[in-house]
This record gives C-alpha cells, sequence and structure tokens, in this order.
C-alpha cells in the first residue's frame, strides 16, 4: 500500500519540476446576440388609444365567441328544442355583432383617415351580421314551436351572419398602409389578443 503513495508523489514530483508550463487553456469569447432594436418612435397616444381599442372589440368578440362555442350543449330531443337551440345560437352572435358594433361607434374620431375607413368596413360587416341574426331569431321565435320548417332558414342565417363577419378576425391587416396604425398596433395591448 506505500508503493502506491509513493507512486502518486512521484509522479507530482515530475509534473512541477518539468520545464514547460501547461498550456493555457483557449480563450473563449462569448458574443450575446443582437437584440432587436426598440422602435425609434413611440406611437401618437390618440393613434395608440384609438387602435388599441378597435383591436380590443375585435378581440373580445373572438374571445367572447369561442368561450360561448366552447360550452358543450345536449342535443336537442325535439323539434322545438332545436327551434329553442337556434334561437340561442341566433340571439348569442346577434348580440356578441351588436357589442362590436357599439364598441366600434363609440370609438373617438379615427386619427388616420385609413382608421376611418377600416372602422366603416367593420361596422358595416357587423352590422350586417347583427340585423341578419336578430331577424332570423325573431322569425324563428314567432314560429310555432315545432315547426321544422322554421328550422332551414334559421340555420341558413346562421351560417350567412358568420360569413357576414369572415375577415375580420384579424383587426390589423387592414392597416397595413399605415406606418403610423402599424407602429401603434404593435404595442397596443388590444392588439395582442
Amino acid at each position: 500500500m506505500k508503493t502506491v503513495p509513493g507512486l502518486l508523489g512521484a509522479c507530482l514530483l515530475l509534473t512541477a519540476c518539468s520545464g514547460t508550463p501547461p498550456a493555457a487553456p483557449p480563450t473563449v469569447t462569448v458574443t450575446a446576440p443582437a437584440t432587436p432594436s426598440a422602435p425609434t418612435a413611440a406611437a401618437d397616444p390618440a393613434v395608440l388609444g384609438w387602435v388599441d381599442g378597435f383591436c380590443a372589440a375585435i378581440h373580445g368578440y373572438r374571445e367572447r365567441t369561442n368561450a360561448e362555442a366552447g360550452t358543450p350543449k345536449p342535443d336537442p330531443g325535439s323539434v322545438a328544442e332545436a327551434q329553442q337551440a337556434l334561437s340561442a345560437t341566433l340571439g348569442g352572435i346577434a348580440a356578441r355583432t351588436g357589442e362590436v358594433v357599439d364598441k366600434l361607434t363609440a370609438l373617438p374620431p379615427a386619427p388616420v383617415p385609413v382608421a376611418e375607413k377600416v372602422r366603416q368596413a367593420f361596422v358595416t360587416k357587423y352590422t350586417t351580421a347583427r340585423d341578419r341574426a336578430a331577424e332570423a331569431k325573431k322569425a324563428l321565435d314567432n314560429a310555432k314551436p315545432g315547426d321544422g320548417a322554421s328550422q332551414g332558414p334559421a340555420a341558413d342565417a346562421v351560417q350567412r351572419a358568420q360569413q357576414d363577419i369572415d375577415g375580420t378576425y384579424d383587426p390589423v391587416a387592414p392597416m397595413a398602409e399605415s406606418p403610423e396604425l402599424m407602429l401603434a398596433a404593435a404595442t397596443a395591448p388590444g392588439c395582442k389578443g
């Protein structure tokens, strides 16, 4: 057993007494990746506020629609129950699209001409969907309970109301021609939805 410590000591002594110093470890330079710089210009507060409200109205519709659609509903057991379910669906569409119309029309005057053009296009689409759903709901609710023929037009109205607002789920895309609006959309909390 005494030979192992003796050999270890001899090896250490030979290493320490050798004339060449150990090579220095290689130097490693770490360069941090470039980070995108913050926008050099801040969005005009009036434009930012308007864009935030606009985006929030549209994203709020989408979030509310998804939340309501995610709630499982039992299959109707009769024609009368199917009428009630369709009526509730139409009522939900009318309420949600009506809420968007109210929010968009409550916004202050658009700070950029393109913004007003976009707002009017969205108000028109959501108003059309709201009115279509409300009229179909009224007709369905006025139909005799159990009237199977009343369901066809109501189901068509659901589909057409959804088609009326196709292309409105991205509130930022129509603003692309305005750098001012795009700058505001990049920082507006309502556009993060």
